[in-house]
C-alpha cells in the first residue's frame, strides 16, 4: 500500500487536472452563420485535434440579441459541461442598455475566460445604391427625404449605428435600422431586395458576400486600413468608431479555477496553431493579447462599459422624449 501511494504521489500534476470526459454544451445566441459560431468552430476543431476524447456540442439559442444563451449559461451548473461564446458588446454592454429588464445575470457575475478573436465592423451597401463612401453616407443620414433602412445583427452592430446616427446628426425620422437574428441575416438582407439599403455586420460575416460582388463596403471601423480591404475607416465628425466584433470563452458563474484553466490552456494553444492563424489573418480577424486571461478580459470589459454604458444612457433618454 505504501509502495502504491508513493506512485501516485509521484504522478505530475497533469494527470490529476480537470478536463471533459463527456460531451460539452455550447451555447451561442444567435442564427447560424455569426462570428461567433464560426469563430468558435476553427478554434475548438484545433482543440479537439489535440484532446480526441474532447467533444463540443453547439445549441444555437437566438432570441433577445443572446440574452436567452446568456441566462442558460447563468443557471447551468458550473461543472465545465456548458460553455458560451457571448460578445463583448452585446452580453457585457447592450444587453444592459436594450435587455436589462429579461436577464437573470449581472455582467460581471458570469465566468470570462478569455477573448477568442475580433474582427471590424463593415457599413456595407446594396451594390445598386448610389452611395459609394462614408462621406457620402454622413449626408444622407442628415439630408434625406427618403426613408433610408440599415440592417444589424447584435448589439455591437446597433451600437455602431447609434453612434453614426449621432455624429451624423442624421434623422432619426426616416432612418430607421431592422434588427436580425444575426449578422448573416443582416447582409443577406442587404444582398437581397428586401428593402434594406445598409447593413452593419463584422467584416469576418460579410466577406463572402464582398467577395462575390453582393454587398459594397462602404467602411470600417477602427481608425487603421486593414491589409487586403479596399475599404478607408470609417469618419463621422471627424472621429473614427471604436466597436468591433468580438468573441469570448465564458462559463457559468462560480467555476470553479482549474476548468477556467484548462479552457484557457486548450483555447489559447489553438489560437497558435497555423491552420487558426491563416483563417484568422484570410478573414481579418485578429486577437489582443491582454484579453487572453480571465483578468485581462475582464478588464476589457469594464473599459467597454466605461466608454459605451454612457452613451447608452443617453440613447435612452433621447427614445424617452
Amino acid at each position: 500500500m505504501l509502495k502504491k501511494l508513493l506512485v501516485l504521489a509521484l504522478l505530475p500534476v497533469a494527470a490529476w487536472a480537470w478536463e471533459p470526459t463527456r460531451p460539452v454544451t455550447v451555447l451561442i445566441g444567435f442564427q447560424p452563420g455569426s462570428g461567433n459560431e464560426v469563430g468558435f468552430r476553427v478554434l475548438a476543431k484545433q482543440v479537439q485535434l489535440a484532446n480526441p476524447d474532447v467533444k463540443f456540442v453547439i445549441e444555437l439559442k437566438p432570441g433577445a440579441d443572446s440574452v436567452l444563451a446568456t441566462n442558460q449559461l447563468a443557471a447551468a451548473r458550473p461543472d465545465g459541461y456548458t460553455i458560451s461564446v457571448p460578445s463583448y458588446m452585446g452580453t457585457f454592454v447592450t444587453n444592459d442598455i436594450w435587455q436589462k429588464d429579461i436577464k437573470t445575470w449581472q455582467h460581471n457575475t458570469i465566468t470570462n475566460v478569455m477573448g477568442m478573436g475580433k474582427s471590424p465592423m463593415a457599413i456595407v451597401a446594396n451594390p445598386r445604391s448610389r452611395i459609394n463612401t462614408p462621406a457620402e453616407l454622413n449626408a444622407l443620414l442628415r439630408d434625406t427625404v427618403q426613408p433610408v433602412t440599415f440592417a444589424v445583427g447584435a448589439g455591437a452592430h446597433r451600437m455602431t449605428w447609434e453612434f453614426i446616427m449621432d455624429r451624423a446628426q442624421g434623422n432619426r425620422n426616416l432612418v430607421k435600422y431592422a434588427q436580425h437574428q444575426g449578422p448573416l441575416q443582416a447582409v443577406t438582407a442587404v444582398a437581397s431586395d428586401s428593402g434594406m439599403e445598409f447593413g452593419i455586420m463584422p467584416v469576418a460575416i460579410a466577406k463572402p458576400l464582398l467577395d462575390a460582388g453582393r454587398v459594397k463596403l462602404i467602411g470600417i471601423s477602427g481608425d487603421k486600413r486593414v491589409a487586403g480591404l479596399d475599404a478607408e475607416p470609417y469618419r463621422v465628425a471627424g472621429q473614427s468608431i471604436n466597436v468591433f466584433a468580438a468573441w469570448a470563452l465564458s462559463l457559468p458563474p462560480n467555476t470553479p479555477q482549474e476548468i477556467q484553466d484548462w479552457y484557457q490552456r486548450q483555447f489559447a494553444a489553438a489560437l497558435k496553431t497555423p491552420e487558426v492563424q491563416a483563417f484568422y489573418r484570410d478573414n481579418y480577424i485578429f486577437v489582443e493579447p491582454s484579453e487572453l486571461t480571465p483578468k485581462g478580459l475582464s478588464q476589457h470589459i469594464e473599459q467597454l462599459r466605461a466608454t459605451w454604458m454612457p452613451v447608452g444612457d443617453r440613447i435612452i433618454l433621447a427614445e424617452k422624449k
